[in-house]
């Protein structure tokens, strides 16, 4: 099934991240970091189908090399929460061979980066060893956020626009300080930039499918611009996804589970609406197209409800009129309950639930978005609780041969450890991490979440109340077109 995905973020020290540690992971190198005097060394990582560092015709041969370039990059960004690079993501198909998603892939990023003077470090991943695994082929691609000059030199993010006055001075603030703006030299991160990225990669890969006759295509639009959005779910993690491999159930598993049901749920009760929708619209129009004179909407109504009455008298007979009477019985509570008197009523009725589900999913989207940052903070203070340890043991060494050997044997425990305790100082400087407060209100969020999902039963025995009346008032239509098309030959 073809499948669009194209996402953009940062790699930033602020976020405990090194540009060389994530080069070294998409690649499947072993990468030396000067920054932090580190080796990343992921050469065991598997699923690494082509690396390969591609630059604009200005960059000089130096910049090719994977370590030369990020190293080069942390050394140029000075702050220790510097914004170092930017990260994209985007799936290939599965539908194309891989040669042929690598040559997109390669045409895209000529057309949309290196075209604008950026480097890029490219990986394409193939995951999934195992036969029950979903085939996932993706690209990872980094840029570094600095631009170059045309000399070689690493040029500036931004640069100053000093408001002038009407002489054309430069103006001073109330501290005598010159008043400027920060402009940006590039429009790579910009959100439009992003989107046309988005719709071009789109493009690509949509013309590649018409060139090779498959009838798939893909959509880079969000799910909310579709009307199809879809509730997130938690990120599992390595650690978890092998434990429910294994058949261990975990917390992260059964939530996302549960969202999953959800989310089911509630595209198939929009698509029930939507169906009702567009065959009431479909109805009108028939009803537009058969009528000689324009007549009342809602004496057509009637007559059509009359119609159905007739046939269901004429259905169940010999015994069966209370059969009959029940069912439009149902009918006519349906249309005095929701006050319903011609077919625009009935598009305004099913058109409010629509809106008012559609309301309810955002509520449920932004519960699980508070949710998630909630769980974060719960994730990052286990990890560092869980790592505290080596790292005290490793300060309390005084030996420079014995910390260096602890360092080398711990290093992922103690890198987990700085990296957690970055993030957290980030919300909380003191370290003070109020646990018990967060987990209580994840767990108050979690519980507002359940209760908006158990009143989606409500909304489904709504959708299917009306389309089974949109099916009645169907049938009744088309025995009346056709009665009128007998008279009319």
């Amino acid at each position: 099934m073809a499948l669009f995905h194209f996402t953009a973020g940062q790699i930033s020290r602020g976020g405990g991240q090194s540009s060389v540690a994530s080069a070294a992971y998409r690649a499947g190198e072993k990468l030396m970091d000067e920054y932090y005097g580190q080796i990343h060394d992921y050469t065991k990582k598997h699923g690494v189908v082509l690396s390969e560092i591609i630059l604009p015709e200005h960059a000089p041969e130096r910049l090719a090399d994977r370590q030369t370039l990020w190293n080069e990059v942390e050394k140029v960004e000075k702050h220790p929460k510097a914004q170092l690079a930017y990260s994209f993501d985007f799936a290939l198909q599965n539908e194309l061979s891989m040669e042929e998603n690598i040559q997109i892939a390669k045409e895209f990023i000529a057309e949309n980066f290196t075209s604008r003077g950026m480097i890029v470090d490219m990986a394409v991943h193939e995951p999934g060893k195992d036969l029950d695994d979903i085939p996932n082929p993706h690209v990872h691609v980094m840029v570094p956020m600095r631009p170059l000059n045309e000399d070689g030199t690493w040029g500036t993010k931004q640069h100053r626009e000093y408001v002038l006055d009407e002489n054309g001075n430069r103006m001073r603030d109330e501290k005598g300080d010159y008043i400027f703006n920060a402009v940006k030299n590039n429009d790579w991160g910009d959100p439009e930039t992003l989107v046309q990225w988005r719709a071009n990669w789109a493009k690509k890969v949509n013309e590649t499918f018409e060139q090779h006759g498959i009838t798939a295509r893909v959509d880079h639009r969000s799910y909310v611009e579709q009307g199809l959005d879809i509730l997130p779910q938690i990120h599992e993690g390595p650690v978890v996804r092998a434990m429910e491999k294994k058949g261990i159930k975990t917390d992260k598993g059964d939530w996302n589970r549960f969202v999953k049901a959800i989310n089911g749920a509630i595209r198939k009760i929009l698509g029930t609406f939507k169906s009702v929708l567009d065959e009431i619209e479909e109805m009108r129009k028939q009803e537009a197209e058969a009528k000689a004179e324009a007549q009342a909407q809602r004496k057509e109504f009637w007559d059509a409800i009359g119609e159905y009455e007739k046939e269901i008298r004429k259905k169940y007979t010999y015994g069966r009129g209370i059969v009959a009477t029940k069912k439009m019985l149902k009918v006519h509570e349906f249309i005095i309950n929701n006050h319903i008197s011609s077919l625009d009523d009935f598009k305004d009725f099913t058109r409010v639930m629509y809106d008012r589900l559609y309301k309810h999913r955002h509520e449920m989207i932004d519960l699980e978005k508070k949710i998630a940052v909630l769980n974060r903070v719960l994730e990052r203070y286990e990890t560092y609780k869980e790592n505290a340890p080596y790292y005290k043991a490793w300060y309390k060494i005084s030996d420079p041969k014995k910390k260096a050997a602890y360092k080398a044997k711990h290093d992922y425990e103690l890198k987990m450890y700085h990296i957690a305790e970055r993030e957290l100082k980030g919300a909380y400087p003191d370290m003070k991490i109020p646990v018990r407060d967060i987990t209580k209100k994840r767990d108050e969020l979690k519980t507002k979440y359940s209760a908006l999902a158990e009143k989606l039963p409500d909304y489904k025995k709504a959708a299917d109340q009306a389309y089974k009346f949109q099916k009645q008032i169907r049938d009744a239509h088309r025995e009346r077109k056709q009665k009128r098309e007998e008279r009319s030959l």
